[in-house]
């Protein structure tokens, strides 16, 4: 397996872009990136706004260990907000796109590791901004989120997506599509979602969890739950992964619940039972394909599950898109 290492700083990925696509034999214009061969697949489209603010869609497929390493730039504080995007499901002329992941929140001003997953095709975008452009929307002074993002020492925050949260992203990424406009609805749609994080902070409604663990460790648990999610039909054995990530099952159930809140097979689980009403209601399979492609033993194993956890059956939301 080939690895590739990169170091820069967050504050400044048009920079990190450009020197993947020479490496990669790929194009950067400024705004798209284009690699296609063996080693990778990467489109990135990426703007910058008001003073080092960036707003950008990503898509990858790689053969290759990618691993981005953080140097920080103690000159600016730059928060980013990281919110994973994948699946796609047809109805004749129309799609819709999901996301299964979380919203990660981090300061750039850290020393840290990414790996991206390998051979797992997996999408995303990301809004970076230095504290001056958050205080220049700032109006009520001391907002929650403001107290959070001004935290002087080093954090990292994960919180569940709220569907109003995963609405926008759905938007940003559609108007990737047209490049008359996509420029704007990219900055508004960022703004959106800063918005609503914003004000579900303050009403309470975001569940956080500030992650404390060792940066390796976050590491591991970041491509472990992009494993566990790439397929539904094998529930994940704690005893292979202990294995493979070298830690007993208990520190790695513990370090899991740091970063995700749950436990990994109960994550699992409610991720696969979420999958499956994206699936009912927006896919044209049958509940049976749909039971067999999530892994469930038959169709009543499906149906009972979903009832239980959404409190009606699969065949009350089947429709068409919105």
């Amino acid at each position: 397996m080939k690895k590739y290492q990169i170091q820069s700083n967050e504050d400044m990925p048009h920079e990190s872009y450009q020197r993947i696509a020479e490496d990669f034999n790929g194009t950067w214009d400024g705004v798209d990136m284009f690699i296609d061969n063996d080693d990778l697949k990467l489109q990135i489209t990426s703007y910058e706004y008001m003073d080092g603010m960036y707003v950008g869609h990503l898509k990858m497929n790689s053969n290759t260990q990618i691993i981005y390493s953080n140097v920080p730039n103690k000159d600016r504080n730059f928060v980013i907000l990281r919110i994973g995007y994948s699946g796609a499901y047809s109805k004749k002329d129309k799609f819709r796109r999901f996301n299964h992941d979380g919203i990660f929140l981090y300061n750039a001003n850290q020393l840290f590791n990414i790996e991206y997953p390998f051979q797992i095709s997996c999408q995303w975008i990301t809004i970076r901004f230095p504290l001056e452009v958050f205080d220049f929307f700032e109006e009520d002074g001391d907002s929650k989120f403001k107290q959070l993002i001004n935290e002087k020492d080093d954090w990292f925050h994960y919180f569940t997506l709220s569907p109003e949260i995963e609405g926008y992203v759905n938007e940003l990424v559609k108007s990737s599509q047209n490049k008359t406009k996509r420029k704007f609805s990219y900055f508004s749609r960022a703004l959106d979602i800063l918005g609503a994080l914003k004000e579900n902070m303050e009403k309470g409604l975001m569940t956080k969890s500030n992650i404390k663990i060792h940066p390796e460790d976050f590491s591991s648990m970041v491509l472990l739950k992009d494993k566990i999610l790439a397929d539904f039909t094998e529930p994940p054995n704690l005893n292979d992964l202990s294995f493979e990530l070298g830690m007993s099952i208990s520190k790695l159930n513990r370090n899991f619940k740091a970063v995700y809140q749950l436990p990994i097979l109960q994550y699992f689980n409610q991720h696969r039972t979420e999958e499956t009403y994206r699936q009912v209601k927006y896919s044209d399979k049958s509940l049976t394909e749909i039971a067999d492609d999530l892994g469930y033993s038959h169709v009543g194993h499906l149906s009972r599950t979903f009832k239980k956890h959404f409190g009606y059956a699969p065949s009350s939301i089947r429709g068409t898109l919105q």
